[in-house]
């Protein structure tokens, strides 16, 4: 199961409770770190501790990290598709993949958050509507960067004529989709470059076969798909362990890792000494 892409490592600052200047530092340390991306998340509210904590917007605020950065990837882990109308989304990614010179992930999903839907006024389908919806925009998103107009007339999105320029400025530009669930693993075999989920090394496996098998049935390549698995701060707050927990993980078939980034001095300590010490020898080791 071990897969032909090389490993790449990324850290994920959601903005809840962040200030823009601390947003900055965070992502210039993983820039100089040598981290391969650096990822956003995609609500309007906290999470986490008081909902009424600042949480600046993802798009707005992808683009202006961009001009903070030079050479990281960069993206949003990952975008709710309810939250906009996916035209609008598309513009908002191909504005940030021209401001970044041609460095972003475009990370998208169905949409989960109800009570920030309730919050905010936007419609909450259900969760079988929310997979048609994606599918839907994915195949609209796909059309609007390839053609010079589209007209598309779905169940829940309708486009006529409608003019798309300027085009990525990645001639393919990367889309990761990010779940788990049965309708959406059958998605992802359709439309994503990168899988983006979380779990065990086992369940990452069990998953990723059944993404192989619905290629195989519309066709695909299974090995275009590169597989991610996002991590939780304190695989990298664990020096000790982090190497072997990443080798798990990578004989299952992944190849992207993405961790939240530490919140605490002693956290972002161990993590420069894991990025330091630790991941140039696993890139080589696992190339």
């Amino acid at each position: 199961m071990v897969s032909r892409h090389p490993v790449t490592f990324g850290v994920v600052t959601g903005q809840h409770h962040f200030t823009w200047p601390q947003l900055v530092e965070a992502w210039t340390l993983a820039e100089e770190l040598d981290f391969d991306s650096a990822w956003l998340f995609d609500h309007f509210m906290a999470l986490y501790a008081s909902p009424d904590g600042p949480t600046l917007e993802a798009s707005t605020l992808l683009a202006a990290l961009a001009l903070k950065t030079s050479t990281i990837r960069i993206g949003v882990l990952v975008y709710g598709n309810t939250h906009r109308h996916p035209a609008v989304l598309a513009k908002e990614m191909v504005t940030v993949d021209h401001i970044s010179e041609g460095r972003l992930i475009f990370g998208i999903g169905s949409g989960w958050n109800e009570s920030e839907h309730t919050a905010y006024g936007i419609p909450f389908p259900s969760a079988g509507d929310r997979v048609g919806m994606l599918d839907e925009a994915l195949s609209a998103i796909e059309l609007l960067f390839t053609e010079q107009r589209t007209n598309f007339d779905g169940r829940h999105y309708q486009l006529k004529d409608a003019p798309f320029a300027p085009k990525p400025l990645q001639a393919n530009l990367p889309i990761m989709v990010g779940g788990k669930r049965p309708k959406m693993l059958k998605l992802i075999a359709k439309y994503a470059d990168i899988w983006d989920s979380s779990g065990t090394p086992e369940e990452t496996r069990e998953r990723g076969e059944q993404i192989n098998e619905h290629c195989r049935e519309i066709g695909r390549d299974p090995n275009e798909i590169i597989w991610s698995v996002s991590l939780g701060a304190d695989r990298l707050e664990d020096a000790d362990t982090f190497a072997d927990v990443i080798r798990a993980y990578r004989e299952a078939g992944a190849s992207q890792f993405l961790f939240d980034l530490p919140l605490t001095a002693e956290g972002i300590d161990a993590t420069k000494k894991v990025a330091r010490e630790i991941i140039p020898g696993l890139r080589t080791e696992l190339t």
